[in-house]
C-alpha cells in the first residue's frame, strides 16, 4: 500500500498547485519520459499504406521469380518477401559487401533509378547450377570473372519482365538494365541522405539461402503516391473478383464432366 500523505504534505501539495510549481513534486524520471529524442533526418517518410502495397507487389514478384529460377536452374527454388524497411541510401550501401551484383534499372515512369541486388550467395548459387558445379557454394568472397558477369547479366535481363509484371496490377512500368556493377561505389543512384525503401526477398535453392534486394528511392515513389495508396483496396477487390470468376469456370467444367452411373436393383 502506498504511503499515506500527512496533512502537512497535503497542504504543501495544494500550495504548489496554487503557485504553479507542482513540477517540483514530480520525480526526475517522470519529467524525462516526456521528452523523446527525434532525428528529423531519419523520420519515416514512406506511409504505411504504401509499404503494404509494395509488399503485395513484391509477393507477386517473389512467386514469379521462384517459378523462373526453378525452371532455369533445374533446382527447387522458394522465394518470399522477408521484410520491407525504410533507410537512407548511405545506410543501405554501407551494409553491402564489396562483391554484390548490383543492377541499375531505368524503370519508366518512375522518376529515379531502381537498384536490384543479388547477394553473393545467390549469385554464386546461380552460377554453380548453370555451370554444372556443386550444389553448395564454397567461396563467396572471390571476385566475379568476366564470364560470371555475362551470365548474371543475362539472368537479370530475363528477370526484368517479371519485375514489370509484378507491378502490372498497380501501375504499368517498363524496365531496362542501365548498368551492372559489383561495387556499390559505382552504383550511387541517389544522394547518400535520400530516403529509400528496401525490399528484401529471401531465396532458397536446395539447402542454400541468398537474398534479392530492391532499392526504391522515395523520390521515385512520390509521383505515384496516390496510386500506391488507393490501389491497395482495388487490388484486393480485383483478387476477389478473379477468385469468383475462377470458381464459376470450375463449376461449369464440373457440370460438363461425364460421370458414369449404374443403378443396381435388389
Amino acid at each position: 500500500m502506498a504511503d499515506i500523505l500527512s496533512q502537512n504534505e497535503i497542504d504543501q501539495l495544494l500550495q504548489a498547485l496554487h503557485d504553479g510549481s507542482a513540477d517540483a513534486f514530480m520525480g526526475e524520471s517522470a519529467i524525462e519520459t516526456r521528452v523523446k529524442p527525434y532525428d528529423f533526418r531519419t523520420a519515416n517518410r514512406i506511409p504505411r499504406d504504401q509499404i503494404k502495397t509494395l509488399h503485395i507487389i513484391y509477393e507477386t514478384f517473389a512467386h514469379l521469380l521462384s517459378t523462373y529460377l526453378t525452371g532455369t536452374l533445374g533446382a527447387t527454388c522458394d522465394t518470399s518477401v522477408a521484410y520491407i524497411e525504410e533507410q537512407t541510401y548511405s545506410e543501405f550501401s554501407n551494409s553491402l559487401p564489396p562483391n554484390s551484383t548490383l543492377a541499375i534499372l531505368e524503370t519508366k515512369p518512375l522518376e529515379a533509378p531502381v537498384l536490384l541486388r543479388l547477394s553473393p550467395e545467390l549469385a554464386y548459387m546461380i552460377l554453380e547450377c548453370l555451370l554444372g558445379g556443386l550444389d553448395t557454394v564454397s567461396d563467396i568472397h572471390r571476385n566475379f570473372t568476366e564470364i560470371d558477369l555475362v551470365i548474371l547479366e543475362k539472368i537479370i535481363r530475363q528477370i526484368l519482365p517479371l519485375f514489370d509484371e509484378s507491378w502490372s496490377k498497380v501501375l504499368s512500368v517498363s524496365s531496362r538494365l542501365d548498368g551492372l556493377e559489383t561495387s556499390v561505389q559505382f552504383a550511387q543512384i541517389v544522394a547518400p541522405n535520400e530516403t529509400v525503401a528496401i525490399i528484401t526477398l529471401s531465396v532458397r535453392i536446395g539447402a542454400q539461402e541468398g537474398q534479392v534486394n530492391i532499392c526504391l528511392p522515395q523520390m521515385a515513389l512520390e509521383p505515384i503516391a496516390k496510386i500506391l495508396n488507393t490501389r491497395l483496396l482495388n487490388a484486393g477487390h480485383s483478387s476477389r473478383q478473379t477468385n469468383e470468376s475462377d470458381q464459376e469456370t470450375m463449376l461449369a467444367m464440373i457440370r460438363m464432366t461425364p460421370v458414369p452411373m449404374r443403378a443396381i436393383l435388389a
